[in-house]
């Protein structure tokens, strides 16, 4: 007997984990830009990144191999360097840091594109921190800053 093969998207694939990871919070959104920008704005480390999202002063690709990296981010608050390991598909990016993790997931929605958007911290106690990280991406608005960013590419393009 063979069990049938359920495949997720990226978006439920991003709730699954919300779900099983204790204090993890998601935003989502639909972004009125197209797929590819939103996708090519929210996944540039180094230029986009930082201006993204408000903890991450600077962040550097160190390696690169396949679908995965090594990205160097430095916080805006701790100023010690971190090292994420990212695992990047298209509409799919999760990253873990000795701290947490996060991920990204986006569908093309015609010419909008749904994106949502984890954080987790997976120290002793992480559990507590899901309503500050909640409040905290949405009160730094940070899917509306990757929608403007998308847009200003796709006016640049």
């Amino acid at each position: 007997m063979s069990w049938p093969a359920v495949e997720l998207d990226p978006i439920r694939r991003l709730r699954v984990l919300r779900a099983a990871i204790p204090g993890a919070a998601v935003a989502e959104a639909i972004l009125d830009a197209p797929f590819d920008d939103v996708w090519a704005a929210a996944t540039d480390f180094e230029g986009r990144v930082p201006q993204i999202e408000i903890f991450i002063g600077a962040a550097e690709v160190m390696s690169r191999e396949g679908d995965r990296l090594q990205v160097r981010i430095t916080p805006r608050l701790l100023r010690r360097p971190q090292l994420l390991d990212v695992v990047l598909r298209r509409g799919w990016c999760w990253m873990v840091s000795p701290m947490g993790a996060a991920g990204m997931a986006a569908a093309p929605e015609g010419e909008r594109t749904r994106f949502a958007h984890l954080e987790a911290l997976t120290l002793p106690g992480g559990r507590l921190a899901g309503p500050f990280l909640q409040a905290k991406m949405a009160l730094a608005r940070e899917l509306g800053r990757i929608e403007r960013l998308a847009l200003e590419r796709r006016g640049a393009a």
